[in-house]
């Protein structure tokens, strides 16, 4: 991967630099922190998006640089195809920035994973339209300063899967919602419904930061209004990782999977996900015909190893049952 930077000076604050283009045979874009020993602050408008309608000048103090290579000659730099639009499917942003420039990932429809400190706070006009792909967020959040991580969130709407990671780690989801405007003919205004209680969960803030208690409080609007397996997803990620949770709702969430063990199960086996199904095997009981359809589950997925795992789960406890009985 090559960049085309900008370095920039401004005053008694020394270098900083500005990345205007990606060039890369690979889907996966990786910012530095710092680029010749100055602080990446700032993303171009447009920077990833197919769709630039205008050709930002080349500063005096532009060049092309590689992590493996530092300073690049353009002819090799042009060499490679621009990372925009659809190529574009993981983005990994430094702690350093400051600044995405406006439609910086406008139309990446094939994004799906991005990576982003809170503490990048100006993002410009329209930077994720378009981007209705991405289902998993990474956030590094600084729970001493002011974050973005609301902003980030109100501006994807689709469902999405969360990693929080401050002074604890979090993975919390986030399911979709969309707003509708229906005209009231006879009042003569339009009223906007909201499906989806994704809007509620995303308004989980004081000022910028977020409040678990608040999310957990919103548990019983996405049982009535959400799949088994999305709520399942929500319970299995608080409990897997008890960031701020409290006895009450970790019961809540406890009693949710005890009543709903085999959706649960089955949603973590389609989504390869070990760790969560591990979690249930150990931590919630299944009795044989719930076992039996997890073990069917697993098998029509064509997850052998996951058969033999959940084989030797419920031999293993069968055994465990016998031996109380025989007592």
């Amino acid at each position: 991967m090559v960049l085309l930077c900008e370095k920039k000076t401004e005053g008694g604050n020394g270098s900083r630099i500005k990345i205007s283009e990606c060039r890369s045979l690979d889907f996966l874009a990786v910012i530095p922190s710092r680029i010749e020993g100055n602080p990446v602050t700032e993303l171009s408008p447009y920077l990833f998006s197919s769709h630039q309608n205008y050709e930002e000048e080349k500063g005096p103090l532009s060049f092309w640089w590689s992590e493996s290579d530092g300073r690049v000659e353009e002819k090799e730099a042009l060499s490679l195809p621009p990372l925009k639009g659809k190529l574009l499917k993981e983005l990994c942003l430094p702690p350093s920035l400051e600044k995405v420039g406006a439609y910086a990932f406008y139309n990446c429809e094939n994004m799906k994973k991005l990576e982003v400190y809170s503490t990048t706070l100006d993002w410009g006009t329209g930077v994720f339209t378009g981007c209705g792909r991405i289902e998993s967020v990474t956030l590094h959040v600084d729970e001493s300063r002011k974050s973005c991580m609301k902003e980030i969130l109100s501006e994807l709407r689709q469902t999405l899967s969360v990693t929080y990671l401050g002074k604890q780690e979090a993975r919390l989801i986030f399911s979709e919602f969309f707003e509708e405007a229906v005209e009231n003919t006879p009042a003569r205004i339009l009223v906007t419904n909201t499906h989806g209680c994704g809007k509620q969960y995303r308004n989980a803030f004081v000022n910028t930061q977020f409040q678990f208690r608040e999310y957990d409080s919103l548990f019983p609007y996405v049982q009535v209004q959400e799949s088994e397996e999305l709520a399942a997803r929500v319970a299995l990620g608080r409990l897997l990782y008890p960031c701020q949770l409290s006895d009450r709702y970790s019961e809540m969430y406890q009693s949710y999977l005890r009543e709903h063990c085999v959706a649960a199960a089955c949603q973590a086996i389609n989504r390869e996900n070990g760790e969560e199904l591990r979690w249930l095997t150990e931590h919630i009981s299944f009795d044989s015909r719930q076992m039996e359809q997890v073990i069917q589950a697993a098998g029509e997925a064509g997850a052998t190893g996951t058969v033999s795992y959940l084989m030797d789960q419920r031999r293993e406890k069968g055994d465990i049952k016998r031996r109380r009985f025989q007592l």
